[in-house]
C-alpha cells in the first residue's frame, strides 16, 4: 500500500482496531481528524455535532473505570477458551482488552449531538430526553474513523457508554441539550493493518422488494 492511500484503499482496510499504544497523539493529526469529522453531511446542514476529547488521567480514569465495569456485566457468564482461535473468539479477546486498558489510551473522543428526535417517533411516545442526532453525528464518526485510518492511526467506535451516560454527562458538564452519540479511543495501533473480511454486498442486496435478487443479463445471440 502506497504512503498515501487512496480513498478505497482506506476503506477496504479500516477495521476496529482495539489494541493501543499509550504513546500520545500528535494534535496537529488530532484537528487532521476532527477536520474530516465536520466535512461528513447532515440534515439541512445543522452541523449538529460537537467533541470532547479526553487525554488527562482524571477523565479518561473516570470513563475507563465504568466502561470496564458495564463490559465485565455484560460477559459475567461468558466463558472463553484460552485454545479457541476462531474469528469470535479474537474478538472478544481484543474487545476485553481494551476495557482494561482503556485509561491508557492517549485520545477517547466522545462525538456529541444536539438532543432530536427521529420523525418516525410520535410525539405522545416522547418520554425522556431525545437521541443526539444519530442520522448526522453517525456519518461525522465515520469520516473519523476513516481519516484514523489514512493517518496511520487505530480506532474503534463503540457505545456501552450508553449504559452510564447520565454519569457521564453530569461529571464532564455536557449540557443537556447535548448527548454522547459515540465514544472514539483513539491511538497509534499495536498490530497492523489489513484487508477486511466482509461478506459479499452481492449476497445482502436486494432489488425494488426484498428477496429480490439482480438477474444475471442473457448473452446476446443465445437461445
Amino acid at each position: 500500500m502506497s504512503a498515501e492511500p487512496t480513498l478505497f484503499e482506506v476503506i477496504h482496510s479500516t477495521r476496529a482496531m482495539r489494541r493501543l499504544k499509550p504513546d500520545p497523539v500528535p494534535k496537529v493529526l488530532l484537528d487532521k481528524i476532527l477536520a474530516a469529522g465536520i466535512c461528513a453531511p447532515s440534515g439541512r446542514n445543522r452541523q449538529p455535532w460537537a467533541f470532547l476529547v479526553l487525554r488527562e488521567p482524571a477523565p479518561k480514569r473516570f470513563f475507563a473505570d465504568r466502561y470496564l465495569s458495564a463490559m465485565q456485566k455484560r460477559f459475567e457468564n461468558s466463558t472463553l477458551n484460552p485454545d479457541d482461535n476462531s474469528a469470535r473468539a479474537r474478538a472478544l479477546r481484543s474487545t476485553l482488552h481494551l476495557a482494561e486498558h482503556m485509561h491508557e489510551v492517549p485520545v477517547i473522543l466522545l462525538v456529541c449531538g444536539e438532543r432530536n428526535w427521529p420523525l418516525g417517533v410520535p410525539p405522545g411516545w416522547r418520554v425522556g430526553r431525545a437521541p443526539p442526532s444519530y442520522a448526522s453525528t453517525l456519518p461525522c464518526a465515520q469520516n473519523i474513523l476513516l481519516a484514523a485510518r489514512a493517518l496511520g492511526l487505530g480506532a474503534c467506535l463503540t457505545t456501552l457508554h450508553q449504559t452510564f451516560e447520565i454519569e457521564l454527562c453530569h461529571y464532564l458538564r455536557i449540557p443537556d441539550d447535548f448527548g454522547v452519540a459515540v465514544a472514539i479511543p483513539l491511538g497509534f495501533p499495536q498490530g497492523k493493518f489489513g484487508p477486511v473480511t466482509r461478506r459479499f454486498a452481492s449476497e445482502l442486496t436486494y432489488y425494488d422488494t426484498w428477496g429480490r435478487k439482480a438477474q444475471r443479463k442473457t448473452p446476446t445471440g443465445s437461445a
